[in-house]
């Protein structure tokens, strides 16, 4: 059984690819076992969001935006948001539920599409709700767990983690423990540099 752990952030445009090559090596291979750890790129973000090009000239954007529709493209991801950043704090408690309820994937997936294809702010909970329906998670409970600070805790845990394992930028791959991956590139290249 190989073990990955992935530090991975929704507003992060390479998690979103990050996340596609996790679902594939899923599907390919029944013996690993991927552990999905919060990381937040920008915690003090305003719950109304901002915009990148207030601290980024739209020109640099573009060209990373054309490294990573090319990655991307692997995986048919679409990148019609490329400008609005969003607190995800909510986002990623809501992950953590979907986790306990066996729906990490299908809630991780519809949480990219929001922010990246739909480029709708997540940090909004009504939001975060429509992705919970969309995941088939009960919202309510969710809620509940989120607004009684259920998983402060796991966020704190996962902070010490980052610390543990040097996290400088997402998405990062630990596997077993001992090799750190995170220079994304096409998918047989990079399941190579995992794996091998």
């Amino acid at each position: 059984m190989t073990s990955i752990k992935i530090f991975s952030d929704f507003a992060c445009p390479f998690c979103y690819i990050g996340f596609a090559i996790a679902e594939k090596l899923k599907k390919e291979n029944s013996d690993i076992h991927i552990e999905w750890i919060p990381y937040e790129l920008d915690p003090d973000l305003p719950i109304g969001g901002e915009d990148l090009t207030d601290h980024i000239p739209q020109k640099q954007i573009a060209m990373s935006y054309r490294r990573i529709e090319r990655l991307g493209s692997e995986y048919n991801l679409v990148y019609n948001n490329k400008t609005k950043k969003f607190n995800t704090h909510r986002l990623h408690k809501a992950a953590l539920f979907a986790k306990d309820e066996g729906k990490y994937y299908e809630f991780a997936k519809e949480a990219f599409k929001t922010i990246f294809e739909y480029g709708k702010n997540v940090g909004e909970p009504v939001i975060v709700n429509e992705i919970g329906l969309s995941a088939g998670i009960n919202i309510t409970e969710m809620n509940r767990c989120i607004d009684g600070h259920f998983y402060n805790e796991k966020m704190e845990d996962a902070k010490k983690l980052w610390s543990i394992y040097e996290i400088e930028s997402v998405p990062t791959f630990i596997v077993d423990e001992n090799k750190k991956v995170t220079l994304l590139k096409d998918y047989e290249r990079f399941k190579k540099d995992l794996l091998d």
